[in-house]
């Protein structure tokens, strides 16, 4: 009987067409790919009739500049009634619209963007301050350079200990590790320096300039490198450029002295030495260069200097006595011998006295 009954009812147009459209909306709203269609559709024609749902807004979403002219009343007006006859279609939009376009992309773009925004574990920096993504410091980087450093600090006790070979392996493994540790690269080069292996070490000291240009420290190391291995020309440049630097260095100043001395620069020398250690140093330094280069008499004359000024100069005494002996002038530097030791006798004594009263 109740299926008759409807079947009846259904023989009525009005009644057969809203059950027809309450059919089509219910399919609509179960299939997402048509929902989506019908949304997108709405909405394209709400927007091709101007239908906004503020006319206050600009696109940009910013309120639009009232005209000269009061223009701005006049669209409150017009867009009451558009708002108005696009009511229905507007509700239909929303309807068909529900969660399943903006807001499931909106959804997946923020689990894209957490996952990028992954916090990056904090650590303490050395200094005190907490070092995290603002910092520009990742994990994997400051766990390099933390292990950078201890090999450098390894080499360091295998240098002083004389361990030359175990400090190389392990600085070589600290530049490896950081490529831009300049004072690991001056280590390896002090190194090879004192193996005898000057070429390596100048090359090491080169790559410790190239991370640090303006370190008078390099540039004398690398200077004193190529003073070592009769580079004089190239160690009077290395430490020219070291003194632009540090004007006021008086050991880089002494180091250039000798270098120009072993050139035969001699009156060059003297300036730098005069800087560096003064009028007695000089003659001092000039004997030594002089006696180096075999030219006795220039070194007596000016070791003799130095023992005017300073009389009791344990240095002056001890090499001119011995340049005495080696030019047959045997009883001046028997005379000058037997004072060295007068001398050298009474200064162990008042340093031991000084140590006593310590």
């Amino acid at each position: 009987m109740a299926w008759n009954k409807f079947f009846r009812c259904l023989r009525q147009p009005a009644i057969t067409s809203v059950v027809v459209i309450a059919l089509a909306l219910v399919a609509v709203v179960a299939v997402p790919s048509l929902r989506s269609r019908v949304s997108s559709s709405l909405d394209s024609g709400a927007n091709l009739f101007l239908f906004d749902d503020d006319p206050s807004e600009n696109a940009s979403g910013e309120a639009s500049p009232e005209g000269k002219d009061g223009a701005r009343a006049e669209d409150k007006k017009s867009s009451g009634f558009k708002r108005v006859i696009t009511a229905p279609v507007r509700l239909f939009a929303r309807l068909f619209r529900g969660k399943n376009n903006n807001e499931m992309a909106m959804k997946k773009a923020s689990e894209k963007d957490l996952e990028k925004m992954k916090v990056i574990p904090m650590s303490r920096a050395q200094n005190g301050v907490i070092a995290d993504a603002g910092s520009g410091l990742a994990p994997e980087a400051t766990t390099i350079e933390a292990a950078a450093k201890n090999l450098f600090d390894e080499a360091i006790e295998m240098h002083d200990k004389g361990r030359l070979d175990g400090a190389v392996e392990k600085l070589v493994a600290a530049t490896v590790l950081q490529p831009n540790f300049a004072e690991a690269f001056n280590l390896l080069a002090v190194c090879y320096d004192e193996k005898g292996q000057y070429r390596l070490a100048q090359e090491e000291y080169k790559k410790a300039l190239k991370i640090e240009p303006n370190n008078a420290r390099f540039l004398n190391n690398l200077g004193y490198s190529c003073y070592l291995s009769n580079d004089f020309a190239a160690a009077v440049k290395y430490y020219n450029k070291g003194l632009k630097i540090t004007p006021n260095d008086r050991r880089m100043h002494n180091n250039i002295g000798l270098a120009y001395g072993r050139k035969g620069e001699y009156d060059k020398a003297k300036q730098h030495f005069v800087i560096a250690v003064g009028e007695t140093g000089s003659n001092l330094n000039l004997g030594y260069v002089y006696s180096q280069q075999g030219k006795f008499e220039d070194a007596i004359k000016h070791y003799e200097a130095a023992l005017r000024s300073q009389p009791q100069s344990l240095p002056a005494l001890s090499n001119l006595a011995g340049l005495y002996e080696r030019t047959g002038r045997l009883r001046e530097a028997a005379t000058l011998t037997e004072q060295y030791k007068k001398l050298a006798v009474a200064a162990q004594q008042k340093d031991q006295t000084v140590d006593q009263d310590q």
